[in-house]
Formats: structure tokens, sequence, C-alpha cells
């Protein structure tokens, strides 16, 4: 079981997906739109995923910050809506530029043990590096924010100007295991309007429910709205 304490002081429990899995993010260009949330949890011992849909909207010559999580001394996750940035601590090293306005599909993956980092396009690795830093993710000192990027403290709303992200996310994970080549194939292959990821929720560390969930605060123009998908190829239409 997995709990969140999002600021300002919500504790939230997220095991199951409780929203239509065809539900979307849609983010709006400025520094006022974000959600912010503040984990507690026992530090992450093995490895882990990011994952998420997304579609760029920001002016193709930004970079747009979809995630970043800082602690008090130092970035530990970075991911921008171009790729320019895709950063488990270090940057995993690769020459994909998405479909700017068209759905894309990413994963981070991060092993501790082996000092390894991969990045998924589309289903596809596309960049892996191993470093000489093997330590554990440092998750209890900082806060994960999305739609912004932290300019000095985790935990204030001092954005950096200019990288505020415009743009849609959906099914946005963080799994607190590495997953499978397979696994992220098969989330790709599914479709964005699939529910692929049920069969990984006992692997949530944080949910794409828990950021649909009336509990979580979206500030500024931060809204959901629904996906047109087909049945048939689980597509957006």
């Amino acid at each position: 079981m997995v709990t969140l304490r999002l600021l300002p002081l919500i504790v939230l429990v997220t095991t199951v997906f409780s929203h239509d899995p065809n539900i979307a993010l849609r983010f709006g260009d400025d520094l006022t739109s974000y959600i912010m949330l503040s984990p507690n949890m026992a530090p992450l011992e093995e490895s882990l995923s990011l994952c998420s849909w997304v579609k760029q909207l920001s002016p193709e010559s930004r970079t747009g910050c979809i995630l970043h999580y800082r602690t008090i001394n130092r970035d530990e996750i970075t991911l921008s809506d171009n790729l320019v940035w895709a950063y488990l601590l270090t940057m995993a090293p690769h020459n994909v530029t998405p479909v700017h306005s068209q759905w894309y599909h990413v994963c981070l993956t991060w092993t501790f043990s082996s000092r390894t980092k991969s990045l998924y396009y589309n289903g596809q690795k596309v960049g892996t590096r191993t470093t000489s830093s093997g330590r554990k993710f440092d998750i209890n000192k900082g806060a994960i924010v999305i739609g912004q990027h932290h300019h000095r403290s985790p935990f204030d709303t001092d954005f950096y100007k200019g990288k505020s992200f415009a743009g849609e996310l959906a099914k946005l994970n963080i799994f607190k295991r590495r997953l499978s080549d397979e696994e992220v194939s098969g989330m790709y292959s599914s479709g964005i309007c699939s529910s692929y990821e049920e069969s990984l929720a006992e692997d949530n560390f944080l949910s794409w429910t828990t950021l649909l969930g009336d509990e979580t605060e979206r500030h500024g123009n931060v809204v959901k709205f629904n996906l047109t998908c087909s049945a048939h190829t689980h597509e957006v239409t």
C-alpha cells in the first residue's frame, strides 16, 4: 500500500485503479498550472520506472518540464516534453525527438544495484547508461512537481520561467521496480486507451489514479478531459 502526503497536508492511499482509463490531463501554458506532491514513504530499495503518455503543445523552441523531483541538495528526476531532459540523476543518451502535437509514450527505468538507467520511446529502448553512482532513490527529502521545474527549494512554487509544460498527459505512473522490455513494449502497443496499467497496479509507487483523484490539488489551468478512443484499436481518434 502506498501513502502519499500531498501539499497541503492531505493524506491519500492508492492501491487500485478506480477511474475511467480514458481520462487525461491538459496543462495550460503558464507558471500557475501544476500538481505538487510530497511523498512520505519508505525509500525505493531496488529500482523504479517512470512512464507516461505525452502530447507536447508548448512552443517547439521551448523545453517544457513534464515532471521534476528535487531534494534540498540536487535534482533526482527531470523529464521534459521534448526529451532533451530525461534524467534519473544522470542522462541516458539518445537521439530521439518526439513529433510535436502528437501523442507518444515514454518510460525511464533505473536499477540501483547495476547503476543502469534506460530510456524507452514508443515501446523501444533508445538509450542506456551505466554510472558509478549506485545509491538508492532519495524520495523523502523533496517534492514532485508535474508541469513545472523547481527553481531552488523543492517545497515552494518559485518555478523556472520558460520551462512550464503546456500539453496533455495520460497514464503517468511511477513504479517501484524496473519494468521489463516486454512490459514497456506491451504498455505502448496496447495503446493509450487501454487498461494495461491495471496489471501493474500492485507495483505502483505513484499512480495515475492518485493524480486524477479528488484529493489531489490541481493548480491553475490543469483540467481533466476525456480521450476519444477507438474501441477496436485503443487509439485516440
